[in-house]
């Protein structure tokens, strides 16, 4: 246990670390404390931040270069010091998350609100005083930002306002969050897909590029046929595949839910898949420079690793129909099945959603054509008769399913008739 006695002048000469140990404390100041060794004797401020909660300590000086008076004092001093600063102005509170918060992000978010701050925020509202940071302020700092971006960009801004709104709250610097009762524009979620036209000129690109780009052409057609998440599709193994059964499953280790994703498989993909070649003992879709295929700048001596998202990017720039990501291709799939009738619950399950409200949110874009459609169920009720339902892309699809399984059925019709007559 530390000694604790009142230190003077007369106390520290008598005080040896055989007797007295390495620690003596100050009654009259406990946050000052004497460290002994064999040839010395230091004065040492010891105590607990207010700040973040942490222990501190700092050396201050030799008890033989500084008298006991003077050392309470610059102990007292490094205490008050480590106070929390008391905020008055946006720039303050951000200061006081900049330094304690960041570590409850991720290091990507972090950067992002550091950045945000800096860009956006920082210029016009840095130096306003808390006293000042009032509803009417924020709605018109609102304005001014929607005017020249997207209402989800200038709605993640303000979410980082409240955030150091609520910091400043918990530390009674304010007694209300000025960002509640913000009058927002909702977000206009962008339905970026393919037409049919588009589908077509994309598998006539692909043809073309498939001898420079082999790898990355059978993966954009994979993408092209089934909704799966670009990642999930590069990161395909051999042993994921059951092709006889029609699935395909991703192990917990590799997905983003941590549990099993088993995905089922129809004939086109099936059909798709056992066409390609065995580029890699591991990945369906290898790096084309570790298999010596298409024209790789470069050549990787390395293990089996999968096909980068970057060759993914330049293979698809080079056949895509119009300015569109890959992605695109998902959402188009997502769309035109639920403007089919496929079920929710089973697009959902197609596209690896944890949720059918995540399907339902994204992809859920009812076509005009549609709605007319479900408009002359009421108009068949009044007169009486069946609606009659445009044919869409989705059904050329459809029918291509159906031919596969035709073909399917009538050579094993054809093997069963020849193994009879033998």
């Amino acid at each position: 246990m530390t000694k604790r006695i009142k230190l003077t002048k007369a106390a520290l000469d008598r005080l040896a670390h055989e007797k007295d140990g390495q620690w003596v404390t100050d009654t009259e100041v406990p946050q000052l404390v004497v460290r002994l060794t064999p040839t010395a004797k230091t004065y040492v401020a010891r105590w607990t931040s207010q700040t973040d909660g942490k222990r501190r300590q700092t050396v201050i000086d030799r008890t033989d270069a500084l008298s006991v008076a003077e050392a309470r004092n610059r102990a007292r001093k490094l205490v008050s010091d480590d106070r929390p600063k008391q905020a008055e102005t946006l720039g303050d509170v951000f200061e006081i998350w900049e330094k304690h918060y960041p570590s409850t992000v991720s290091v990507g978010h972090a950067e992002e609100i550091k950045r945000t701050w800096a860009k956006h925020i920082a210029p016009d509202l840095a130096n306003v005083k808390l006293s000042r940071l009032s509803n009417a302020k924020l709605q018109e700092w609102y304005n001014g930002k929607r005017a020249d971006n997207s209402a989800a960009t200038v709605k993640r801004w303000i979410a980082y306002i409240s955030k150091f709104c609520a910091i400043a709250r918990q530390r009674e610097l304010m007694t209300g969050n000025p960002v509640e009762g913000l009058e927002m524009s909702a977000p206009n979620r962008r339905l970026d897909i393919f037409t049919k036209q588009d589908i077509k000129d994309l598998g006539g690109n692909l043809t073309g590029a498939s001898n420079k780009y082999p790898i990355g052409v059978a993966l954009l057609r994979f993408l092209m046929m089934f909704p799966c998440r670009g990642i999930e599709a590069r990161e395909m193994r051999w042993s994921d595949l059951d092709l006889e059964a029609g699935t395909w499953t991703i192990p917990a280790t590799r997905y983003k839910t941590g549990a099993d994703k088993v995905f089922p498989l129809g004939p086109l993909q099936i059909q798709h898949l056992s066409s390609l070649p065995r580029w890699s003992d591991i990945y369906v879709f290898p790096r084309p420079s570790i298999t010596g295929v298409g024209s790789s700048r470069k050549t990787y001596d390395g293990p089996d690793v999968p096909v980068t998202k970057n060759h993914q990017i330049h293979v698809w720039k080079q056949v895509r129909p119009k300015p569109l990501g890959a992605h695109a291709l998902r959402k188009t799939i997502g769309h035109l099945m639920l403007n089919k009738d496929v079920p929710l619950e089973v697009v959902s399950k197609l596209m690896g959603h944890s949720s059918t409200l995540v399907t339902q949110q994204v992809y859920a874009h009812l076509e005009p054509q549609k709605a007319a459609q479900h408009l002359d169920v009421w108009s068949a009720i009044l007169e009486d008769d069946a609606p009659k339902p445009e044919p869409s892309f989705v059904d050329d699809v459809l029918k291509a399913h159906a031919s596969i399984k035709m073909d399917e059925y009538n050579e094993a019709m054809e093997r069963e008739k020849q193994e009879r007559s033998e």
